[in-house]
């Protein structure tokens, strides 16, 4: 499956793939993150990171989430 971004470069997409899942909240980065494993994000402070899962504090401090075409996890400490 290929989609087209905002600056007409193609992008092959699997259909399984978390990038066309709807974001549920956005949340404004407060602390630098460097992705420390293949299925994590990385960002800078003052990002924007759409989040697509964010399960209950008592279960993991960990959100999934997009940022700008990457899917991964982030640790929810970095974000506001």
């Amino acid at each position: 499956l290929l989609q087209i971004d905002n600056k007409g470069n193609h992008l092959l997409v699997h259909e399984e793939s978390s990038i066309n899942v709807p974001a549920i909240a956005a949340a404004h980065v407060i602390k630098r993150y460097i992705a420390q494993a293949a299925d994590e994000l990385s960002f800078e402070v003052g990002d924007i990171v759409s989040v697509i899962d964010m399960p209950p504090k008592e279960l993991t401090s960990w959100w999934r989430g997009k940022h700008g075409f990457q899917v991964g996890t982030s640790t929810a400490t970095a974000v506001g």
